[in-house]
């Protein structure tokens, strides 16, 4: 855990400081402007209201709560429980570290529809995160392959529509997104690797 935990740190601030650069910067500005010119006022309503806040805080830790707590209860093992928990609060401590370490800059708040935020982007992270544990944890019971594409599709397809909403609502910059997926998925990578590792079918397995 702590070695993903070091990895997941030191690629992010990697990419962080790598994104930070001129050449990467005015590409991403261009970007940025062209979805805020072109932005529907329909489309910008709709989004602020279901899509981005999928990745919001307020969504996250109760949807977590719920949906782990029913796997749980139907499975009558409790891992998925502190697994999501682990996935919100390695987000939440990680996340802040890297801030500090990149000290990445906000889109501006007139251009902004809802609070801008920083490199990286907290709700396109935690999409991943606990949307990829939950695909991890129903992929243990459903795991054909045909299941397997149909789960971690959906999962892919929110964790595009909320990125993709905090770019076109104006509240990140576009390599902001792009290092809360690279972040969210290490974290994901850590967790599913360690829930493996510890799962009792990985110890009967070990043991023969």
């Amino acid at each position: 855990m702590a070695a993903g935990g070091a990895v997941t740190l030191l690629v992010s601030w990697g990419l962080g400081r790598l994104v930070q650069r001129d050449s990467v910067t005015r590409s991403s500005r261009r970007l940025y402007e062209y979805c805020r010119e072109h932005r529907s006022a329909n489309i910008s309503r709709r989004l602020d209201q279901a899509v981005t806040t999928i990745g919001d805080y307020s969504v996250i830790a109760p949807f977590s709560a719920l949906v782990g707590g029913m796997l749980a209860y139907e499975r009558r093992e409790w891992t998925p429980l502190p697994l999501l928990a682990s996935g919100v609060v390695s987000e939440v401590y990680l996340q802040k570290a890297l801030r500090e370490l990149v000290k990445g800059t906000l889109p501006p708040a007139e251009s902004s529809i809802g609070p801008p935020g920083d490199y990286p982007s907290g709700g396109a992270a935690r999409t991943v995160i606990t949307f990829g544990l939950l695909a991890h944890i129903l992929t243990k019971r459903w795991g054909s392959p045909a299941e397997r594409r149909v789960i971690w599709s959906i999962v892919a397809a929110l964790v595009a529509a909320q990125g993709g909403s905090r770019l076109y609502l104006g509240r990140h910059w576009p390599e902001d997104v792009l290092g809360g997926w690279v972040f969210g998925w290490l974290v994901l990578r850590t967790l599913t690797r360690v829930d493996e590792a510890v799962s009792p079918g990985a110890k009967a397995r070990g043991g023969g």
